[in-house]
C-alpha cells in the first residue's frame, strides 16, 4: 500500500474544491463551506490543525516547505515518482 505524498493530497484536495495557499500549505474552503473531509484527514494525521488568534482552525498539509521534487525526493527516495527507471 502506498501513502498518499503532500503533492498528491494537495492535487486531490484542489479538485475537490478546496483553496491551497501554496506558500504555507494552509486548505481554505469557501466561507461556511464544508470542512468535513479536512476534519477527517486531520484526525486521520494527514492534516494539522492550528488555531489562530482569533481561535479560529486553520488546516495545513504536513512538511509543504520541502515540495519541490527534488526537495522531496531527498527526504523520500524510495518513493515511486522519484526512482529512476531504465527502459
Amino acid at each position: 500500500m502506498m501513502t498518499l505524498n503532500p503533492m498528491d493530497l494537495a492535487d486531490l484536495l484542489e479538485s475537490e474544491g478546496f483553496a491551497l495557499d501554496e506558500d504555507t500549505g494552509e486548505v481554505y474552503t469557501e466561507p461556511n463551506g464544508k470542512r468535513a473531509l479536512l476534519i477527517i484527514l486531520a484526525s486521520l494525521g494527514k492534516l494539522y490543525v492550528v488555531h489562530d488568534a482569533e481561535f479560529q482552525l486553520g488546516f495545513y498539509i504536513p512538511h509543504w516547505k520541502c515540495y519541490d521534487l527534488d526537495g522531496y525526493c531527498d527526504l523520500h527516495p524510495n518513493e515511486p515518482q522519484c526512482k529512476c527507471y531504465d527502459v
